[in-house]
């Protein structure tokens, strides 16, 4: 079975660390005040972490799924 597509989500500023533990076991690092998630979702998972958002109130930037090519040249 294949592995599930890798997602990176763009979250506008840093979080504090009580919203961080919402995003336990995934990737998750601060550049230029913008908090980046990335993980491998199936669409279930992926939907599931979109309304978990929503339901934060965080203010979305951005969602692209992202190439294992493009993980490889950069430190996570």
């Amino acid at each position: 079975m294949r592995a599930p597509p890798t997602y990176e989500i763009r979250i506008a500023d840093q979080l504090d660390e009580a919203t961080l533990q919402s995003f336990a076991g995934l990737d998750v690092t601060v550049r230029a005040a913008v908090t980046v998630i990335t993980g491998q979702f199936d669409q279930a998972a992926l939907h599931g972490m979109l309304e978990m958002i929503r339901s934060l109130g965080l203010d979305l930037e951005e969602l692209r799924r992202v190439r294992d090519s493009d993980l490889n040249g950069r430190s996570r």
